[in-house]
């Protein structure tokens, strides 16, 4: 059974992130999505918290970690992984819990922080994946540089929203065969097709440094 999940969302628990679990089920269900990874910024604590309170959807723990290299995805953790180590050591971290390595964004060449494509190559053992759609990338040409340098160097491409508030989720997705466990998600991503399109990014950033003035004022 094939089905639509949002591989790269943030919750109450990123600082400049809104989705609150009502909303995220909300959403799902009236874009059709079996589920999402939340993937707050450097924590695992919504990923743990919205699965316990979501049963009802497939949701995957996970956490975006600000890397000494850029910002890397780690999907079915268990414990959080500390930024600022390089990037090989994350990955290790991630591999060590049972995990699975997403590169998110990797060509939005407007992001101060991230990969080259020769260190992705370098990397290439210990990447499970690429983020070929991802929902706000502030280069228009990200998504399809991404795309275009996965099918020609073998990685498995995911899709994800990048969500920080509710009306975004679903916007890119992954639709992939159903598994029940992290090694079947990684079988599901050999014939993975991401999906979906870009927003604006900048209304997306408007919205992001809302949240983080609310959350940040006494």
């Amino acid at each position: 059974m094939r089905i639509k999940l949002d591989l790269h969302v943030h919750t109450v628990y990123s600082f400049d992130g809104t989705i609150e679990p009502d909303a995220l089920r909300a959403a799902c269900r009236e874009r059709g999505l079996a589920g999402a990874a939340v993937t707050d910024h450097d924590t695992l604590r919504g990923g743990l918290e919205f699965a316990a309170e979501l049963p009802d959807l497939l949701i995957v723990p996970g956490s975006e970690i600000r890397s000494a290299e850029g910002e890397i995805i780690g999907l079915f953790l268990r414990e959080d992984i500390p930024p600022g180590l390089s990037a090989p050591e994350t990955m290790r971290r991630i591999h060590e819990q049972g995990g699975v390595v997403v590169i998110p964004h990797p060509f939005d060449l407007v992001k101060m922080k991230r990969m080259t494509a020769r260190r992705l190559l370098e990397l290439r053992p210990q990447i499970d994946a690429i983020e070929g759609m991802n929902g706000k990338p502030r280069w228009w040409l990200a998504n399809s540089m991404a795309g275009r340098f996965a099918a020609e160097r073998g990685f498995a491409v995911t899709g994800g929203s990048d969500a920080h508030k509710a009306a975004h989720v679903g916007m890119a997705y992954t639709e992939m065969e159903y598994f029940a466990s992290p090694s079947g998600f990684l079988a599901s991503l050999r014939d993975a097709l991401p999906g979906g399109r870009r927003y604006s990014p900048w209304s997306s950033q408007l919205d992001r440094w809302r949240a983080r003035s609310r959350k940040t004022r006494p």
